[in-house]
């Protein structure tokens, strides 16, 4: 978990620190389909004390292990995306995360922002292939031995007719 400790910045408003945090993350779920770190997530921060509420700004990077969308293989995404957050011992109107005590774990606001970051599909390279749609074999890997006819469908009845004049 990445824990700020916050007990002596809490007692100087006005007052911020830098701070380089750096932690392994196991895995988090994202609409069904479990991701993987491959390294530990590193977060460098700004901490402000505004004498009502501390303030997290920086940024968060790191890589992590997601399956292709296209050819199903798992492939390195490595990600850099801000971080802001305002934590208050009063909540106010959502705005805020509320903390209580002199530690205060961002982890979750940390994985909201890299998931806020993420592409809506996971693909590997923009040159990958994908799978085949008839034999399922990885078309990065090499051809496959299927018919690859890609005639658009609504010119199917002209094909078959011109199989019939040539028959």
């Amino acid at each position: 978990m990445l824990r700020l400790d916050v007990e002596m910045l809490k007692r100087m408003p006005g007052e911020f620190i830098r701070l380089e945090l750096q932690e392994e993350i196991s895995l988090f779920e994202l609409q069904g389909r479990m991701w993987h770190f491959s390294a530990p997530v590193k977060v460098n921060l700004l901490v402000s004390n505004t004498g009502s509420s501390i303030i997290l700004e920086g940024d968060v990077s790191g890589s992590l292990k997601p399956t292709c969308d296209r050819c199903l293989e798992p492939f390195n995404y490595f990600f850099k995306s801000p971080v802001k957050e305002s934590y208050a011992h009063i909540p106010n109107n959502g705005e805020v995360v509320s903390y209580s005590g002199d530690v205060i774990d961002i982890t979750p606001e940390v994985i909201k922002s890299i998931i806020l970051s993420l592409p809506m599909k996971s693909i590997c390279s923009e040159d990958c292939l994908g799978l085949c749609t008839k034999c399922g074999c990885n078309l990065n890997k090499g051809r496959c031995d299927c018919e690859n006819e890609d005639i658009d469908p609504r010119l199917s009845v002209l094909q078959a007719l011109l199989k019939k004049t040539n028959s």
